[in-house]
C-alpha cells in the first residue's frame, strides 16, 4: 500500500477523531450542529487521506478489499452530505423527507470499512511471511493455467534504501540473455523503500541496476528477500543462495580493502625510516598472498556453486573484467572441478567458445 506523508497521515488521525466525536455530539439535541460539523469535517478529511492510500500491488484478494475500502469512504462522504442537507434543511423535499437516511449509508459505510481494516492487514502480512502473493481466488479463476505455472518460483524482494539520490528513481533487475541483459522486473523508490514481486520458471541471478549503472547481484529464488543499499554496504539477505552470495562477497571485499591499504602501508613505513628494499620486499609478499587468497577464493567459490546458478553467476562477474575472452590456468582448474550444470550454461559455454578462438588466434600469430 501506498503510505501517506507525515502531514496526510496527520490530517487522517485527526478526521478519524473528529468523526467519531462529531458523531456522538450529534445524538445530543444541544450540541447537534456541533457534532454535525465536526462529523462532515472528519469524514471527508478520513475519507480523503484513506483514498491516497493506493494499492500497488496486482493480488486479486488484496484488490478487491481496498475497491470496498474506496466503497466504504463513498459511503462515509455521502452520509456526511446527507446529515449536512438535513439538518440544514438544504434539498429537494424528497429527500429531506426520508429521515435520518445518513445513519443508512453510514451503516453501510462503517461495516465494510470494519471489515477491511482487519482484512486488508491480514492479507499484507500473509502474503509477506509466505512469499505467496498469487492468490487462492485467483488460482481457482483460472485454474487451466495452473498446470503451465506451478512449477514456477515465486519471489518477493523488500528492500530499503538511505541513498537520497535513489529517492524516486526506477530500478530494474536484470538478467545476461543472448548477449545483453534483459528486463525481468521495475519498481520505483518510494520513501526510501523498494519492492520487487513476481514469478520465475526458474531461479536466475540477476543484477539490481539504475539507468545503465549495475548496483548490485543478486538470486531471485523463492522466499522473502531483504535488500539494504547504504552509504556503508550493500547487501542481500533472507535466502539460501542469497545468504552465500553475500558471505562470499563480504569475504572479497574484505580482500579487496587489504590490497588497497598496502599503499598506506607503505606510507607509514616510509615515514619510519624502513629502507627501500625491505618495504619493496614486504609489499611485494602481501600483494602476492592477498591475489593467491583472492584466486582461492574465487575458484572454491565457483567450483563449490558448480551445480547452482552462483557458479555461472560469478564467473561472469569474474571474467567480465578480462580485457577479452581468454582462458588461464585459473579458468582451467574451475572447468576442471567444475560439475556439468556449469560447463553447460550458455555464457560459459560461449564465452568458452570465444576463449578458444582467440587462443588459437594468438598462437598463429592472428590480428
Amino acid at each position: 500500500m501506498k503510505e501517506l506523508t507525515k502531514l496526510q497521515n496527520l490530517v487522517f488521525r485527526v478526521g478519524a477523531v473528529m468523526f467519531v466525536a462529531g458523531l456522538a455530539m450529534h445524538v445530543f439535541k444541544s450540541i447537534s450542529f456541533v457534532g454535525m460539523i465536526l462529523f462532515v469535517v472528519g469524514a471527508v478529511a478520513f475519507a480523503s487521506m484513506q483514498l491516497l492510500c493506493q494499492y500497488e500491488g496486482n493480488d486479486i484478494v488484496i484488490a478487491r478489499l481496498r475497491r470496498q475500502q474506496i466503497f466504504s469512504d463513498v459511503m462515509f462522504i455521502v452520509s456526511a452530505f446527507l446529515m449536512l442537507s438535513q439538518d440544514l434543511n438544504i434539498g429537494p423535499m424528497w429527500l429531506l423527507r426520508i429521515k435520518n437516511l445518513w445513519s443508512m449509508t453510514l451503516f453501510i459505510g462503517g461495516t465494510i470499512q470494519l471489515y477491511t481494516s482487519f482484512r486488508i492487514p491480514s492479507e499484507l502480512e500473509k502474503r509477506k511471511k509466505t512469499g505467496n502473493f498469487k492468490s487462492l481466488v485467483g488460482i481457482m479463476l483460472f485454474s487451466p493455467l495452473l498446470v503451465n505455472t506451478s512449477c514456477a518460483t515465486q519471489y518477493n524482494v523488500d528492500g530499503t534504501t538511505s541513498l537520497d539520490y535513489l529517492e524516486g528513481k526506477t530500478l530494474y533487475l536484470k538478467v545476461f540473455s543472448e548477449d545483453s541483459m534483459k528486463t525481468v522486473d521495475s519498481c520505483r523508490v518510494q520513501h526510501g523503500r523498494l519492492n520487487f514481486i513476481g514469478t520465475l520458471d526458474s531461479v536466475q541471478m540477476v543484477n539490481i541496476f539504475m539507468g545503465d549503472e549495475s548496483l548490485m547481484p543478486m538470486v531471485l529464488e523463492e522466499g522473502l528477500i531483504s535488500v539494504v543499499i547504504n552509504d556503508m554496504s550493500q547487501s542481500v539477505s533472507g535466502t539460501p543462495l542469497n545468504d552465500t552470495l553475500y558471505q562470499f562477497i563480504n569475504k572479497k571485499i574484505k580482500l579487496d580493502n587489504e590490497l588497497s591499504n598496502l599503499s598506506r602501508k607503505e606510507t607509514r613505513m616510509i615515514l619510519d625510516g624502513v629502507p627501500e628494499y625491505e618495504r619493496a620486499s614486504v609489499l611485494m609478499n602481501e600483494s602476492v598472498r592477498i591475489a593467491d587468497e583472492n584466486d582461492k577464493l574465487l575458484t572454491t567459490f565457483i567450483t563449490n556453486n558448480s551445480d547452482n546458478v552462483l557458479g555461472p553467476g560469478v564467473f561472469m562477474i569474474m571474467t567480465s573484467s578480462y580485457p577479452f575472452p581468454q582462458l588461464t590456468p585459473q579458468i582451467d582448474e574451475i572447468l576442471f572441478r567444475a560439475k556439468p550444470y556449469f560447463k553447460n550454461h550458455p555464457y560459459v559455454k560461449k564465452y568458452l567458445e570465444a576463449a578458444q578462438q582467440n587462443m588459437e588466434k594468438i598462437h598463429t600469430g592472428e590480428k
